[in-house]
């Protein structure tokens, strides 16, 4: 600390910070870990933080070997609420803790002058492979509109209301943001969104979710900025007669200009028609 204020000034509060100094701080991990109910794949990372007064968030970053003040959201594998609690003594050297619980669990500290933050992880009990992308497409009156996404699978964990959580913006798939392209002007759900590329989220609860299309493209999917939002539309959700394992988007024809976006995984569907505007 060397007698400065630390909290809210040399780590400022709303800012991503490197969480260190020098270069970039490297997480390694030779097992398949789960984090917060995330999953991280074996391998390197680098560690960041987003701290506010209140609340810290843990970024793990694929991005690794560069300085630690260059930091590129694209390459976010996870965004990580951590426990915050207030020391009575503080700790002059910005210490970081590895401490090692039962079950092949553990949990990491950060610790540096009165505040204490901290994550649990245990190890995978199955392999982690990274969510593959996948993509469909639908042409309408020559025009194509398409969607582009990571595609997780369900591998025993509890998706709606866990992975999927309620009441907070979702990536809707995994990894990069989820991307909308369309050749033509849409109304979708009663919205106009025109000709253009855009990012998907929901806004998923226990009995209704809305479709959130975002002009920011090209990020990873725990970005999202409300300001950018084009539109948000409520969807049409029905329960499964069975469980779909791997999370799936469709666009599906349901007349010459006109179709139907639909999202499943677990036992949920949602869905929100679109059609093209008229000229």
């Amino acid at each position: 600390m060397r007698g400065r204020k630390i909290m809210g000034d040399f780590v400022p509060y709303n800012k991503v910070w490197r969480t260190g100094w020098g270069k970039a701080t490297t997480l390694v991990t030779e097992a398949d870990l789960e984090l917060g109910g995330m999953e991280i794949p074996r391998g390197v990372y680098t560690l960041y933080t987003l701290p506010s007064e209140a609340q810290w968030k843990l970024i793990i970053n694929k991005q690794t070997g560069q300085w630690g003040t260059i930091y590129n959201p694209q390459q976010d594998l996870a965004r990580i609420n951590m426990e915050k609690q207030r020391l009575n003594t503080p700790v002059e050297k910005l210490t970081f803790v590895l401490e090692r619980g039962a079950n092949y669990s553990g949990v990491l500290r950060i610790e540096w002058e009165t505040t204490s933050l901290s994550l649990p992880f245990s190890v995978s009990p199955v392999p982690i492979i990274a969510s593959p992308r996948d993509s469909v497409r639908l042409i309408l009156a020559d025009k194509m509109i398409s969607v582009n996404y990571g595609s997780p699978s369900v591998r025993g964990r509890r998706i709606m209301g866990g992975v999927v959580p309620y009441g907070k913006v979702w990536r809707t798939g995994a990894n990069e943001a989820t991307l909308f392209v369309t050749e033509a002007d849409l109304v979708i759900g009663g919205t106009v969104v025109p000709r253009g590329t855009y990012s998907l989220y929901t806004l998923p609860s226990r009995t209704t979710w809305w479709l959130i299309v975002n002009k920011e493209t090209g990020q990873s999917g725990l970005v999202y900025h409300r300001k950018l939002d084009l539109a948000r539309v409520k969807m049409q959700k029905r329960i499964l007669p069975t469980s779909i394992d791997r999370f799936s988007i469709s666009l599906t024809k349901t007349g010459n200009t006109a179709g139907v976006l639909v999202i499943e995984w677990e036992r949920t569907s949602v869905s929100v028609p679109f059609r093209i505007k008229d000229s």
